[in-house]
């Protein structure tokens, strides 16, 4: 299921991407959550945060705060989502470009156009989602956080608090990411995290060495395995290096 947001002040257009939607998806087995916004306000103060967006077409052309300032706020919650700029006639600005849109669609193109533009923007929606993820929040922010990018994950009041490599997009939250999975959760899903203590989950990517009871990370800290999980996070240890060389 892909969650797709349009941001237009006419409804008649949003009924026509809707029906462009339909067509470029073809035969594909894509199903979309469509959610309708009629200004810039009520897409940025109308989105659920727990939710995360595969998709906005943003209008460039509304009334009160423009498209460029709607753009500028969505991504301050919405950091990864695919952003699509369509326009009657406004062509794009510096601000424009700030925000990192995939496309900039013209309300002038054929039925003919608008469907192939999409089938690219879809391919590239689908794309994103195949990649490993965990969605978490920073206060009102909604953030894809790569596992890969991922050290290790605590138990949290709710949920859990992930905590990242200093060198990714998500380091600039400075660990206070948080997600509703516990634990044991986040372990089933993903075969990368392991219990190395009750109270956390370290990624196996990111382990130097072990030495006796200890985990060593790449980024030098130091966790300890509790003697309930040493031998289990041995073997997963062991295994995840031996599928590797």
């Amino acid at each position: 299921m892909y969650h797709v947001a349009i941001c237009d002040d006419d409804k008649v257009f949003i009924s026509y991407i809707r029906k462009i939607l339909s067509q470029a998806k073809g035969i594909n087995p894509y199903q979309f959550n469509i959610y309708e916004f009629y200004s810039g306000e009520e897409l940025v103060n109308g989105l659920d945060t727990n939710i995360h967006l595969d998709l906005l077409i943003l209008d460039m052309e509304l009334g009160g705060i423009d498209g460029d300032e709607t753009a500028r706020k969505f991504r301050e919650k919405f950091k990864d989502t695919v952003l699509v700029f369509c326009s009657g006639v406004r062509a794009p600005t510096v601000k424009s470009f700030k925000v990192t849109p995939y496309r900039y669609l013209l309300k002038s193109y054929s039925d003919k156009q608008f469907v192939c533009e999409m089938k690219e923007i879809l391919t590239e929606v689908v794309k994103r989602s195949k990649e490993e993820y965990i969605v978490g929040h920073y206060r009102n922010n909604v953030i894809r956080v790569n596992i890969q990018d991922i050290l290790y994950v605590e138990n949290a009041k709710r949920g859990s608090k992930i905590t990242v490599c200093s060198d990714c997009e998500a380091a600039k939250f400075e660990g206070q990411i948080l997600v509703d999975d516990k634990l044991d959760v986040l372990v089933a899903k993903y075969y990368e995290l392991a219990f190395a203590h009750s109270s956390y989950i370290i990624n196996i990517g990111h382990i130097e060495k072990i030495v006796g009871n200890e985990v060593y990370l790449d980024n030098d800290e130091c966790l300890s395995i509790s003697r309930a999980y040493q031998k289990e996070f041995r073997q997963i240890f062991t295994k995840s290096i031996a599928e590797k060389y």
